[in-house]
């Protein structure tokens, strides 16, 4: 499923094991910023009696009850229901919420990609690799544009490998302009970096790599909720729409660079099964 005509932002987190990085974006559209950054506060709210809506979630706290979230969502389960959850059974539950939260946010889409390796730039590389490849999948314009990348933390390799991709994808692919121009143009913007805490959206991206990396090497009880809780969570409600369009993204990559001429090393990517 092609991305659609609109201006996206990816927001971009990644989940590392010993020789294992995925990298997970959480692309979504420039318009629907604000009202899913409410949503996100009052889902916040419900689920954790935050008042503010600005307590910080993080996938592997939720996993071993740890942190003020899976602390405040036993809490709020107890007061709710009546029945006493401890910290990692609230936390569990609330991790599978918000796949599903992210999930039913009409428009967006995921891109999640991982590779055999120590090193997580390598991923990015990748990564940006198969998103410049997605945005060019229509041959003509109105196409869909990435105005900008936001990834967390602070680590300036990871902006480096977006501006080395994007200069190697125009030398790469004949017409393919990195920036807006004459001809046949499209368009891919800038990158910054951005802490957790102050986006609900890099939040979200912690979350979705952490499962997308449980589901690669099949790592029970959290195999399947990276489809269950997302991908099929996603179909349910918008009558079929495919929220991980990674599949879609390499094949055309691999498909205007089948012997990989280019360098993207798009030969050990590893998606989500």
């Amino acid at each position: 499923m092609p991305l659609r005509n609109e201006d996206y932002v990816a927001f971009l987190d990644e989940s590392g094991e010993t020789n294992l990085q995925v990298v997970s974006g959480v692309l979504i559209p420039a318009r629907w910023l604000r009202g899913a950054e409410r949503r996100w506060r009052d889902f916040v709210r419900h689920q954790l009696g935050s008042n503010s809506g600005k307590t910080e979630i993080h996938a592997q706290d939720l996993l071993n009850g740890q942190g003020n979230a899976a602390f405040y969502a036993s809490r709020t389960s107890m007061a709710r229901t009546g029945t006493a959850r401890s910290a990692q059974a609230a936390g569990r539950m609330l991790y599978k919420d918000v796949l599903e939260h992210v999930a039913g946010i009409t428009e967006v889409r995921i891109l999640t990609v991982a590779m055999n390796t120590k090193h997580p730039r390598e991923v990015y590389r990748l990564w940006f690799w198969m998103m410049y490849a997605a945005l060019i999948t229509k041959p003509r314009a109105p196409r869909p544009r990435l105005p900008m990348v936001v990834i967390d933390g602070q680590d300036d390799s990871f902006r480096e490998a977006q501006d080395l991709v994007a200069h190697r994808f125009y030398r790469s692919f004949w017409r393919r302009q990195p920036y807006i121009s004459h001809g046949a143009p499209w368009f891919v913007g800038g990158s910054v970096h951005h802490k957790s805490e102050f986006l609900p959206f890099i939040q979200m991206a912690d979350v979705v790599s952490n499962a997308a990396r449980h589901a690669i090497v099949k790592r029970s009880p959290y195999q399947p909720w990276y489809d269950r809780h997302l991908r099929q969570h996603a179909a349910t409600l918008g009558y079929g729409r495919n929220i991980d369009v990674s599949s879609d993204a390499l094949a055309e990559l691999r498909g205007r660079s089948p012997k990989d001429r280019c360098k993207s090393r798009h030969k050990r990517a590893i998606l989500v099964p």
